[in-house]
């Protein structure tokens, strides 16, 4: 129970990686927000914590590009659970397609998502992380953030910038005992990276919760000494699309 009486905030907490870290967190006696787009995804995962774990648990609904819902899922947090000290920015979006074939609206959209959801979310909790001088923030990046590729340039770009924005939020938390890192998944098997296509060659592949055992690692006090860098959690698998 190292993290009793801790409040956590993951986002895309309703399904894969984002259920898999929210649970484990809950196992360890963190009150937990479950926050996600789907509602019924955010109930059943809350429902799951408080009957297997008996700790307190929240269900929010919210669109991370929406700074608007941020907010209003932050300040719910703090009246219902309290003020957060771990932050697990999970939720994404992905799409396979050329460049060429990559509508503004669609570039957008994705760094929408990927990269202003968690900066949103650290602008609205890390003041309060800050004045009580503790905190982790864990943003949830790719194999991708690390490497270039074919045909997902606004998906690996937006990659490369959550890895850049925890490193340097990283450095300038260090003073207040603030600890933020970005995690690198290689390919796991979840609903996302079904939606990929058909027929994927999922040998080597990573289940959710060998990402999850790495994220809530990282946040646990035994990982105190980590912080400001990115952590690659490749796996054995090839990425779609790629040849092993």
């Amino acid at each position: 129970m190292e993290l009793l009486g801790k409040v956590a905030l993951v986002t895309g907490g309703g399904r894969g990686i984002g259920k898999e870290s929210a649970l484990l967190l809950a196992s360890k006696g963190a009150k937990v927000a479950v926050c996600a787009r789907n509602e019924q995804e955010c109930a059943e995962v809350q429902q799951l914590i408080e009957t297997k774990y008996n700790v307190p648990s929240i269900g929010i609904k919210c669109d991370v590009s929406d700074y608007a819902q941020v907010q209003e899922a932050v300040a719910v947090v703090a009246k219902e659970l309290g003020p957060i000290d771990i932050l697990i920015n999970n939720a994404g979006a992905m799409a396979l397609k050329p460049f060429t074939e990559t509508t503004p609206e669609e570039w957008i959209k994705m760094h929408d998502i990927n990269v202003h959801g968690p900066y949103y979310f650290c602008y609205e909790t890390v003041p309060s992380m800050i004045e009580r001088r503790t905190g982790a923030i864990i943003n949830i990046s790719s194999i991708w953030g690390t490497k270039g590729g074919p045909n997902r340039s606004a998906y690996i770009s937006s990659k490369h910038a959550v890895i850049g924005f925890s490193k340097a939020l990283g450095e300038e938390l260090k003073p207040y005992g603030i600890r933020v890192n970005a995690v690198c998944p290689g390919p796991v098997d979840t609903q996302m990276t079904n939606e990929l296509g058909a027929n994927l060659n999922k040998d080597g592949w990573l289940d959710a919760i060998d990402i999850a055992n790495v994220i809530v690692d990282l946040v646990l006090p035994k990982s105190r000494a980590i912080t400001a860098t990115s952590v690659e959690a490749f796996g054995f698998g090839a990425p779609v699309g790629l040849a092993k």
